[in-house]
């Protein structure tokens, strides 16, 4: 009406400083309406929760909600709430009370997934006890992801001190700020495709894969920059058996990161999650088959070194291939 050169000074006029935040809790606040109303249509609800520390020290509650939608289940994340100092006694509280405000009920509620943490499975404080004190019928779940990242924990001997061995280059490195400054540069200067190392943290299961893999692929710097810095670490760097069961882990848990992955999606459920981890039961087995007749074809990082010590290196795969097909099995029965 007014033409475009008065919508261009239109455009000059600032928002107010809290305009756009009001819009997103707006947004927010009647996507969360939207949510409860779903579920208390759908009377029945399933419910993940999990509790961590975030970057600043806080504990964090998540949970995810499941329910049922007309003809079909959604998954939605349900609220996240920060928990006071005692986190273990606190976190049936906080989640009762968001139910409570948005309608629901506990005698409601079908079934709760957590992970294994005495917070949540204690028999006396723990969210699961509390939960079945106000709905006895209730079902309870260890969460199916927690559990294949305890499996991937299981690590012959003859491996640990090598994993051990590269948390502890990596420590190393980024103790100071200048010594990951002058690593940078070495990388940049030999023409590395990367130019710093990652940090593993037990917290992040796909941490460990990513570490190794980094580690691994910046070896020969990372061997150049401990010999100009006089640490005992080089030595390991420069033994080519070291090297190759370095390579051996990167290669085995790029696999259980791939496995990890697959298993995480908004339509992933657990019989496909099941299947997946059936079918990764199978390659385990193949590949132990191929390691003893001297094929290590599946493990492309460890194949460059099959001409160094091969005979031991074999018997090292051999076993943990065995102990993580054993591992599989039980973790498949537990589902049952």
């Amino acid at each position: 009406m007014l033409r475009p050169e008065a919508a261009k000074e239109i455009d000059k006029v600032p928002l107010s400083d809290n305009t756009i935040s009001r819009r997103i809790n707006d947004m927010s606040a009647d996507i969360e309406s939207l949510v409860l109303e779903k579920i208390r249509i759908s009377e029945k609800f399933a419910l993940q929760l999990d509790e961590s520390t975030d970057i600043s020290g806080h504990a964090q509650l998540l949970a995810n909600v499941c329910f049922v939608d007309g003809d079909a289940i959604r998954e939605n994340f349900f609220f996240c709430k920060a928990l006071p100092e005692k986190s273990t006694e606190e976190i049936f509280r906080v989640t009762s009370e968001y139910l409570e405000q948005g309608g629901l009920k506990w005698e409601n509620c079908t079934s709760v997934c957590t992970d294994g943490a005495a917070a949540m499975v204690g028999r006396t404080k723990g969210f699961v006890s509390r939960v079945k004190e106000r709905n006895p019928d209730v079902i309870v779940r260890h969460c199916f992801l927690h559990r294949e990242a305890l499996v991937a924990k299981t690590l012959p001997a003859d491996l640990v001190p090598v994993l051990d061995d590269v948390v502890r280059m990596v420590n190393f490195v980024k103790s100071r700020p200048v010594k990951s400054r002058m690593f940078a540069a070495l990388c940049e200067e030999m023409g590395a495709k990367h130019k710093t190392l990652l940090f593993h943290t037990e917290v992040r299961w796909l941490s460990r894969g990513k570490v190794l893999v980094r580690v691994y692929e910046l070896r020969e710097e990372l061997k150049v920059f401990l010999t100009n810095e006089r640490s005992d670490y080089a030595k390991l760097l420069a033994s080519d058996e070291w090297c190759a069961r370095l390579a051996y882990l990167a290669d085995i848990f790029h696999h259980l990161n791939e496995l990890n992955t697959r298993m995480q999606g908004r339509n992933e459920n657990l019989l496909t999650s099941t299947d997946k981890i059936n079918g990764f039961r199978s390659k385990v087995q193949l590949w132990h088959q191929h390691v003893e007749s001297g094929n290590l074809e599946m493990f492309t990082l460890t194949k460059q070194w099959q001409g160094v010590h091969t005979a031991a290196l074999g018997e090292i795969i051999v076993k943990h291939l065995k102990t993580r097909g054993e591992v599989v099995i039980l973790f498949l029965f537990s589902l049952h």
